[in-house]
């Protein structure tokens, strides 16, 4: 196992800029400004509860997510969270993880497709029965991952194949993966509790999770710190679109 990289100083924002001179710029153009959003990227690193790796690889999972999907932060994150001590197969344990955050979105949207249909008149006079399989595949779940969701079984009913595919896929991470279970249900809370994705129910359960793994307030208040940092990427992509852009454009002229 790689040991974590404490030397590396991961609260200084300069590093998320694309070129140097840009950081020269927006001291130029607004001291202040820089200053105090260097403070606040920096704030969740002085704490000490989250390890340098495990940090990263909670900003990772919120960048990589499908709500967000920040290529350049992702490419970011990939490389601190290997500097931070992270493997491979560490990174691709929260890769793997955070792909059913896309299917929260079939959790509402299913019982809207019922609702219009039957308001339509075309409402069937039953649901498809539940697949001979179903009770396996829940009692599975429940014994890997800890919890079940009712929104589930609309699908199961409905979309089968969908259904057990993304079973599989729940519970795979969880059954391979490098990560521990508190970790793992550390990056679930960094991803529902992101502005990105405002997941409550996943919120409660994850969070509920990782207490009984044993995480503590302070591990959990970083995590949700560590969510807040998704502003910064505003100002650091607009300040390398402002002052990157225009040194190109100086270069090439």
């Amino acid at each position: 196992m790689v040991q974590d990289n404490t030397q590396q100083d991961f609260g200084d924002l300069r590093q998320l800029f694309a070129k140097a001179h840009v950081v020269e710029e927006l001291k130029t153009a607004w001291p202040s400004s820089f200053e105090v959003v260097s403070e606040f990227w920096r704030a969740p690193f002085e704490s000490s509860h989250l390890t340098p790796r495990m940090k990263e690889l909670i900003l990772l999972a919120m960048h990589a997510s499908a709500t967000a999907l920040n290529q350049d932060a992702t490419v970011r994150h990939v490389e601190r969270a290997k500097q931070a001590g992270a493997t491979d197969h560490d990174i691709l344990d929260v890769l793997v993880s955070i792909i059913g955050l896309a299917n929260h979105a079939l959790y509402f949207s299913v019982p809207i497709l019922e609702e219009e249909l039957k308001a339509a008149g075309r409402e069937p006079a039953s649901l498809p029965p539940v697949d001979p399989e179903f009770d396996k595949i829940k009692e599975n779940f429940l014994e890997v991952r800890g919890f079940w969701n009712s929104e589930r079984e609309p699908l199961a009913r409905l979309i089968p194949q969908y259904f057990k595919a993304l079973t599989k896929l729940g519970i795979e991470s969880w059954q391979r993966g490098s990560l521990t279970r508190k970790e793992r249900e550390l990056i679930c809370i960094g991803i529902d509790c992101s502005v990105t994705h405002t997941y409550a129910p996943g919120l409660r359960i994850h969070m509920r999770n990782a207490i009984s793994c044993g995480a503590t307030r302070e591990e959990i208040l970083e995590v949700l710190q560590l969510a807040a940092l998704l502003g910064v990427e505003t100002f650091v992509a607009g300040a390398n679109a402002l002052y990157d852009g225009q040194h190109r454009e100086g270069a090439d002229s």
